[in-house]
Protein backbone atom coordinates (compact mmCIF):
# COMPACT_ATOMS: atom_id res chain seq x y z
CA UNK A 1 0.00 0.00 0.00
CA UNK A 2 1.29 3.47 -0.72
CA UNK A 3 0.37 6.47 0.95
CA UNK A 4 -0.58 9.48 -1.35
CA UNK A 5 -0.53 13.19 -0.18
CA UNK A 6 -2.34 15.45 -2.45
CA UNK A 7 -2.52 19.12 -1.70
CA UNK A 8 -5.40 20.93 -3.42
CA UNK A 9 -4.36 24.97 -4.78
CA UNK A 10 -6.89 26.30 -2.20
CA UNK A 11 -5.36 24.59 0.68
CA UNK A 12 -3.39 27.06 3.40
CA UNK A 13 -0.35 26.79 1.74
CA UNK A 14 1.34 29.75 0.25
CA UNK A 15 3.22 28.63 -3.17
CA UNK A 16 6.36 30.59 -3.27
CA UNK A 17 9.68 30.54 -4.64
CA UNK A 18 11.05 26.75 -3.06
CA UNK A 19 12.20 27.58 0.12
CA UNK A 20 15.45 25.29 -0.49
CA UNK A 21 16.64 27.98 -3.02
CA UNK A 22 19.17 26.20 -5.95
CA UNK A 23 19.61 23.06 -3.45
CA UNK A 24 16.11 21.59 -4.23
CA UNK A 25 16.32 18.00 -5.89
CA UNK A 26 12.65 18.68 -7.29
CA UNK A 27 13.78 20.83 -9.97
CA UNK A 28 10.64 22.42 -11.84
CA UNK A 29 7.82 20.63 -9.87
CA UNK A 30 9.17 21.68 -6.54
CA UNK A 31 6.81 20.64 -3.81
CA UNK A 32 8.35 22.62 -1.00
CA UNK A 33 5.58 24.67 0.73
CA UNK A 34 5.54 26.94 4.30
CA UNK A 35 2.64 27.19 6.09
CA UNK A 36 1.22 30.53 5.96
CA UNK A 37 -2.52 30.49 8.10
CA UNK A 38 -2.59 33.00 11.01
CA UNK A 39 -2.28 31.93 14.54
CA UNK A 40 -0.98 28.24 12.99
CA UNK A 41 2.91 27.63 13.88
CA UNK A 42 5.29 27.99 11.34
CA UNK A 43 5.96 24.59 9.19
CA UNK A 44 7.17 22.86 5.90
CA UNK A 45 5.98 20.71 3.74
CA UNK A 46 8.21 18.59 1.47
CA UNK A 47 8.91 15.49 0.10
CA UNK A 48 12.11 12.87 -0.03
CA UNK A 49 12.93 10.63 -2.70
CA UNK A 50 13.98 7.34 -1.07
CA UNK A 51 15.50 4.50 -2.25
CA UNK A 52 13.74 1.89 -0.38
CA UNK A 53 10.32 3.68 -1.87
CA UNK A 54 9.03 3.90 -5.49
CA UNK A 55 6.91 7.23 -4.31
CA UNK A 56 7.80 10.15 -3.28
CA UNK A 57 7.87 10.34 0.44
CA UNK A 58 5.99 13.36 2.22
CA UNK A 59 6.81 14.72 5.42
CA UNK A 60 5.88 17.79 7.41
CA UNK A 61 7.66 19.65 9.91
CA UNK A 62 5.91 22.19 12.50
CA UNK A 63 8.18 24.77 14.59
CA UNK A 64 6.99 25.64 18.51
CA UNK A 65 9.89 27.86 18.33
CA UNK A 66 9.19 31.37 16.49
CA UNK A 67 8.44 32.36 12.83
CA UNK A 68 12.22 32.45 11.71
CA UNK A 69 12.72 28.67 13.20
CA UNK A 70 12.58 26.44 10.36
CA UNK A 71 15.41 26.69 7.70
CA UNK A 72 14.10 24.56 4.13
CA UNK A 73 17.42 23.00 3.76
CA UNK A 74 18.00 22.14 7.24
CA UNK A 75 14.73 20.71 7.50
CA UNK A 76 15.20 18.26 4.88
CA UNK A 77 18.18 17.19 5.61
CA UNK A 78 17.13 16.37 9.31
CA UNK A 79 14.18 14.49 8.11
CA UNK A 80 16.26 12.20 5.43
CA UNK A 81 18.61 11.48 8.06
CA UNK A 82 15.62 10.91 10.49
CA UNK A 83 13.63 8.49 7.49
CA UNK A 84 17.51 6.20 7.65
CA UNK A 85 17.57 5.88 10.98
CA UNK A 86 13.76 4.56 11.40
CA UNK A 87 14.66 2.16 8.66
CA UNK A 88 18.10 1.14 10.39
CA UNK A 89 16.96 1.32 13.62
CA UNK A 90 13.77 -1.63 12.30
CA UNK A 91 16.43 -2.77 10.65
CA UNK A 92 18.14 -3.65 14.03
CA UNK A 93 15.60 -4.49 16.13
CA UNK A 94 14.67 -7.22 13.58
CA UNK A 95 17.83 -8.55 13.80
CA UNK A 96 19.43 -7.18 10.21
CA UNK A 97 21.80 -5.05 11.08
CA UNK A 98 24.32 -4.64 14.28
CA UNK A 99 23.49 -1.70 16.54
CA UNK A 100 27.02 -0.27 15.75
CA UNK A 101 25.96 0.84 12.05
CA UNK A 102 23.98 3.79 13.93
CA UNK A 103 27.19 4.37 15.98
CA UNK A 104 27.69 8.01 14.49
CA UNK A 105 24.04 8.97 14.39
CA UNK A 106 22.69 8.10 17.59
CA UNK A 107 23.89 8.11 21.38
CA UNK A 108 24.80 5.31 23.41
CA UNK A 109 21.86 5.17 25.63
CA UNK A 110 19.62 5.26 22.38
CA UNK A 111 21.90 2.00 20.66
CA UNK A 112 21.64 -0.27 24.09
CA UNK A 113 18.27 -0.04 24.23
CA UNK A 114 17.89 -0.61 20.34
CA UNK A 115 20.00 -3.82 20.91
CA UNK A 116 18.09 -5.01 24.01
CA UNK A 117 14.84 -4.78 21.90
CA UNK A 118 16.46 -6.67 19.26
CA UNK A 119 17.58 -9.71 21.18
CA UNK A 120 14.03 -9.61 23.18
CA UNK A 121 12.46 -9.80 19.49
CA UNK A 122 15.02 -13.00 18.73
CA UNK A 123 14.10 -14.41 21.28
CA UNK A 124 10.27 -13.86 20.55
CA UNK A 125 10.65 -15.32 17.17
CA UNK A 126 12.72 -18.65 18.24
CA UNK A 127 8.85 -19.72 19.47
CA UNK A 128 6.78 -18.01 16.92
CA UNK A 129 8.04 -18.77 13.38
CA UNK A 130 5.22 -17.14 11.76
CA UNK A 131 6.25 -13.65 13.59
CA UNK A 132 9.98 -14.17 12.03
CA UNK A 133 8.38 -14.72 8.22
CA UNK A 134 6.59 -11.51 8.63
CA UNK A 135 9.39 -9.50 10.58
CA UNK A 136 12.92 -10.91 9.11
CA UNK A 137 12.47 -10.80 4.88
CA UNK A 138 10.61 -7.74 3.71
CA UNK A 139 12.11 -4.48 3.28
CA UNK A 140 11.41 -1.94 5.50
CA UNK A 141 9.89 1.18 3.68
CA UNK A 142 8.85 4.81 4.71
CA UNK A 143 5.69 5.87 3.92
CA UNK A 144 5.53 9.45 5.45
CA UNK A 145 7.22 11.22 8.27
CA UNK A 146 6.09 14.15 10.81
CA UNK A 147 7.79 16.04 13.21
CA UNK A 148 7.89 19.40 15.45
CA UNK A 149 11.01 21.19 16.76
CA UNK A 150 10.19 21.59 20.41
CA UNK A 151 13.21 23.61 20.80
CA UNK A 152 16.06 25.11 18.20
CA UNK A 153 18.10 22.16 19.21
CA UNK A 154 15.60 19.43 19.36
CA UNK A 155 13.73 17.65 16.82
CA UNK A 156 10.53 14.81 17.74
CA UNK A 157 9.32 12.81 14.77
CA UNK A 158 7.20 10.15 13.89
CA UNK A 159 7.74 8.39 11.11
CA UNK A 160 5.17 5.49 9.34
CA UNK A 161 6.87 2.49 8.17
CA UNK A 162 5.45 -0.57 6.87
CA UNK A 163 7.05 -4.26 6.87
CA UNK A 164 5.83 -6.29 4.19
CA UNK A 165 1.65 -5.85 4.93
CA UNK A 166 2.51 -4.88 8.30
CA UNK A 167 2.45 -1.17 9.68
CA UNK A 168 4.58 0.35 12.54
CA UNK A 169 5.14 3.79 13.88
CA UNK A 170 9.07 4.74 14.68
CA UNK A 171 9.05 8.02 16.80
CA UNK A 172 12.58 9.32 17.25
CA UNK A 173 13.98 12.55 19.40
CA UNK A 174 17.09 14.13 17.87
CA UNK A 175 18.92 16.46 19.55
CA UNK A 176 21.54 19.10 18.65
CA UNK A 177 24.45 18.04 20.10
CA UNK A 178 27.73 20.69 19.58
CA UNK A 179 27.16 20.61 15.74
CA UNK A 180 26.05 17.11 15.14
CA UNK A 181 22.42 16.16 15.15
CA UNK A 182 21.86 12.77 17.05
CA UNK A 183 18.95 10.59 17.83
CA UNK A 184 18.75 9.87 21.22
CA UNK A 185 15.72 8.42 21.73
CA UNK A 186 14.14 5.29 19.33
CA UNK A 187 11.10 3.35 19.35
CA UNK A 188 9.01 1.64 17.05
CA UNK A 189 5.41 -0.24 17.28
Amino acid sequence: MTVSMKISDDYPFERRRCPMGEGCPNKGGCPHRYRSTPGSPPSLDGFLRMESSDTPVPYHVSSCCGPDSIDAVQVHALVMSAARIACMSADIMRGQLPAGMLKRAATASCLKKLETMAHLLEHHMRTHPEIRVRLKYFPVIPHMLSGMFVSPTKLEISAHLTIGKDHYWSNLILKQVGCRWLCTMSDIG
